[in-house]
């Protein structure tokens, strides 16, 4: 998946640092079938761009990770089990809870949207928790995942406007949105800044983009980026304040507010609100 010793989110091959060489899956890392003798990635700091990124032979993951193998080993194929638990938090526990939280103040700070028509898009929808609490705030609901797995999940779960099996491209040319979420997804895709430059094509005038990516800084300030889930191997790049505006920049957005912080979960992450440049 990943082309060994270049960087995921500059490609840069020659600029970089190896910080950890992590041999044996971590403890906490889901088991996605990698033979224990064949386990073997770098942790590395791109001294260009400043983004932190896992190195690894091509076929370490499989191809067709990211359209029915993750969500399979993530939760041997219980998907709903895993969305009614999630679900279920209360707001001091639950990541999706707050996520929505933030988002809603900021809109309702920094927009004149009408939550009643605004039209949202969610990529990497994923298990479909965080939609289907915006969907308590927001009427017009649309997501995009490259799984059918979590799709018909949330056709199920969710009374979304569309529900898309695929990537930005995959969502016809006429659909155009006025919020669009990107919520831990650019760090799972081999070109993050194409992604982004696509969806900008799908954003309506005054439209605004979520970002939300793992932190690296503080757990490579405490030398924990072996055992921790940010850096875990599925995490092609893991982001800090230069890297995300590195790739808000070369995406033809703005940041329009940046944040760090740590999730209810324990998750170190950072945030950005975007809008074209």
């Amino acid at each position: 998946m990943n082309k060994e010793d270049a960087c995921n989110l500059c490609g840069s091959t020659n600029n970089f640092k190896i910080i950890s060489e992590v041999t044996e899956k971590p403890k906490l890392e889901t088991d996605y079938g990698i033979a224990a003798q064949q386990y073997s990635r770098k942790i590395c700091h791109c001294l260009n761009c400043g983004v932190y990124f896992n190195s690894y032979a091509p076929e370490l993951l499989p191809e067709n990770f990211y359209t029915g193998f993750y969500n399979n080993s993530i939760d041997s194929g219980k998907l709903i089990e895993r969305f009614n638990r999630i679900t279920s938090l209360p707001i001091e526990q639950s990541d999706n809870k707050q996520r929505v939280s933030r988002i809603i103040n900021f809109l309702s700070n920094n927009t004149s949207f009408d939550f009643e028509e605004v039209e949202t898009l969610d990529v990497g929808t994923g298990t479909g928790v965080f939609v289907h609490e915006l969907k308590k705030y927001i009427n017009k609901v649309n997501c995009v995942d490259p799984d059918p797995h979590s799709i018909r999940l949330v056709k199920q779960q969710v009374q979304v406007e569309n529900a898309w099996i695929g990537s930005v491209n995959d969502i016809p040319d006429e659909s155009k949105f006025d919020f669009i979420s990107f919520n831990k997804v650019l760090e799972h895709v081999e070109n993050p800044i194409q992604l982004l430059k696509t969806s900008v094509s799908y954003l309506k005038m005054g439209g605004i983009i979520y970002i939300e990516l793992p932190y690296s800084d503080l757990i490579i300030s405490e030398g924990k980026e072996k055992e921790r889930a940010e850096f875990f191997v599925e995490h092609l790049a893991i982001y800090n304040e230069p890297s995300i505006n590195f790739l808000i920049n070369k995406a033809g957005l703005k940041n329009l507010e940046i944040e760090v912080i740590m999730e209810a979960s324990g998750k170190n992450t950072i945030f950005a609100f975007c809008e074209v440049s």
